[in-house]
């Protein structure tokens, strides 16, 4: 019983651990631009030393990434329905959800040179890919195209409609821009396949 509670015991410090290292770094993000932070930083911030950092992470690389999933699959449960199904409705939300997120990095977290972020663009468009397929997957009756490539095709499209909608000086509500570019991208997943789909 001993050790279950020292088990127990090391799994909270480890995860608090993480934690404030994954708080120092978004802190560090808003301040000044991802180049400039170093492991040291990051590790001061959280107040942990770099070997402690190096047992969470390999590198600051691999803690953006992390956070980058992290924060996106938050908003993404914030937003969406529990049984998330393809539907025209769920394709929606999950551009609201992104909108949403991809706002609040420009915002705050974005730095102006463009190689700022390493793969932030990228890391976002395989998550929504992931999701994606993983849809097809499950609605898909038979195709002409490989489900991968359609998901991939789509991803790239409602990212880059959001990202055209998060550059705009004045941007329209996240939720009518949602409903105007849902179409386009259900079109895409069902361009060239049978899907079962709810309404």
């Amino acid at each position: 019983m001993s050790s279950k509670k020292v088990k127990l015991s090391d799994d909270l410090r480890v995860r608090r651990t993480r934690m404030m290292i994954e708080k120092a770094f978004l802190e560090l993000l808003m301040e000044q631009g991802f180049q400039s932070i170093t492991v040291q930083d990051i590790a001061d911030r959280a107040m942990v030393n770099r070997a402690t950092f190096y047992d969470h992470f390999t590198d600051k690389y691999e803690l953006f990434e992390h956070g980058m999933r992290t924060g996106f699959r938050e908003t993404l449960e914030k937003k969406l329905p529990a049984d998330f199904k393809y539907c025209s409705s769920n394709v929606g939300l999950l551009i609201e959800a992104l909108g949403e997120f991809l706002a609040q990095v420009d915002d705050h977290c974005r730095p102006k040179n463009p190689n700022g972020l390493p793969s932030f663009d990228e890391k976002l468009i395989e998550i929504i890919s992931e999701m994606l397929l993983t849809w097809l997957k499950e609605v898909l009756v038979s195709s002409k195209s490989s489900p991968a490539l359609i998901a991939d095709t789509a991803s790239w499209a409602m990212y880059g409609a959001v990202r055209h909608w998060s550059l705009q000086k004045e941007r329209e509500p996240v939720q009518s821009f949602a409903l105007r570019v849902a179409p386009m991208v259900s079109a895409i997943l069902q361009q060239g396949n049978t899907l079962t789909v709810s309404s």
